[in-house]
């Protein structure tokens, strides 16, 4: 494992982040588009990445397609099937007929069977892969990676997956950035999730540690070396208060499944990952795929790993009690609220406006240094440092 101290380079690494990570995201990668059981035979839009994309399925696979026909830009998703049981899509305004799996124009109805524009005309694929009930696109050009090298193990080996999805206002690459115990230890103090938490008031130590914990692959890791909290503020007096109702002591967070001991950590394409939430014995993911200039899809899962009914039910009960609503929801609410402020902000001053920069922020400047240097299909090599040392195995 590596500790990454990226505040020396911190200029260098946001000019080449904002260079190389685009506002609309990262396309050489599978993202989450919607659940396996919302794809049917009806014609299903979303707009990914500013692409306005068309999801359906015929003969029990799923299929993705521009939702444009290349004849006059009509959305395909107001189409139909005039050919049941056929792989076909058809546009409404002139009846011109596709074939969903590769996109050939097979028929053009009001110009007769043997129209000769049949052929002739294509309408752009993407390929589409479903694992654990959720439907993964690709949205490059480039041919795709398999697509279990974009899912995390801990995902894939999940006997309980369970999601929360809503388009958010802002941009990705704010809320990517925004996990870490930089905030998590203020904003939210009052959530209902956190409020009979004797919640510590900071990070001890705090570092971005790259490496593997587990079975899950390697991660960037939010590490800290102890919770400091009732600590003297020069001429303001101690802080965090003690308030009445918190009654849940945190001497040591608990390890997550799959030998996760961490707390938060990320990956590309921006994947956050966060042990023992929204319930215990649970790992926790985050995917944001922007839509338009701004909004994004904000796609979480919740996944559990019970062996036995009994523990099944366990889980079930905590998670539809407390985790899904509590956590998912109205916890991770309030990190909306905030994102999305950060977005507006910059839309108005630039996202290339210097930020002043403390000690936690170093987790976020390891992420932007990791996204740069990792960005599959090239990215950018900064200067090697010798401020970079080993970090002893956990």
């Amino acid at each position: 494992m590596q500790v990454i101290d990226a505040r020396a380079d911190a200029a260098r690494i946001n000019e080449l982040f904002y260079q190389h990570i685009p506002e609309s995201g990262l396309r050489n990668y599978w993202h989450p588009v919607a659940l396996s059981r919302e794809i049917t035979e009806q014609p299903l839009a979303r707009t990914l990445m500013g692409d306005p994309v068309v999801l359906l399925r015929r003969q029990g696979v799923a299929y993705a397609l521009a939702n444009a026909c290349p004849h006059r830009g009509t959305q395909l998703s107001k189409g139909s099937c005039e050919f049941p049981g056929s792989r076909t899509l058809t546009c409404r305004y002139h009846g011109w007929t596709f074939d969903v799996a590769d996109g050939r124009l097979v028929a053009a109805l009001t110009d007769g069977p043997q129209s000769a524009i049949v052929g002739k005309a294509r309408v752009r694929t993407y390929p589409v892969a479903e694992r654990q009930g959720i439907v993964w696109i690709w949205l490059a050009d480039s041919a795709p990676v398999p697509v279990e090298q974009d899912i995390p193990r801990g995902l894939l080996e999940a006997s309980e997956v369970h999601t929360v999805r809503r388009v958010a206002p802002g941009n990705w690459r704010w809320h990517v950035e925004n996990p870490g115990l930089g905030h998590a230890t203020f904003l939210h103090r009052d959530s209902a999730y956190m409020r009979m938490v004797d919640m510590f008031g900071y990070a001890e130590e705090p570092s971005a540690v790259l490496g593997t914990e587990g079975e899950d692959g390697e991660w960037l890791l939010d590490k800290f070396g102890g919770m400091g909290t009732n600590r003297e503020y020069p001429g303001l007096g101690t802080w965090p208060p003690k308030r009445f109702g918190e009654v849940i002591k945190l001497t040591k967070f608990a390890d997550g499944p799959l030998g996760v001991n961490s707390i938060v950590s990320v990956r590309l394409p921006g994947i956050v990952r966060v042990s023992n939430f929204p319930i215990g014995g649970s790992l926790y993911y985050e995917w944001f795929v922007q839509t338009d200039a701004d909004h994004y899809l904000y796609f979480q899962v919740a996944c559990g790993y019970p062996k036995t009914l009994l523990q099944r039910a366990s889980w079930l009960a905590r998670f539809y009690g407390w985790g899904r609503w509590a956590g998912m929801v109205r916890f991770n609410a309030q990190d909306l609220d905030m994102t999305a402020d950060s977005h507006t902000y910059a839309k108005r001053h630039g996202s290339n406006d210097p930020a002043p920069l403390y000690r936690p922020d170093g987790f976020q400047l390891a992420w932007r240094k990791l996204a740069v240097e990792q960005l599959r299909g090239g990215g950018a090599r900064l200067p090697a440092r010798p401020v970079l040392r080993e970090a002893a195995a956990p």
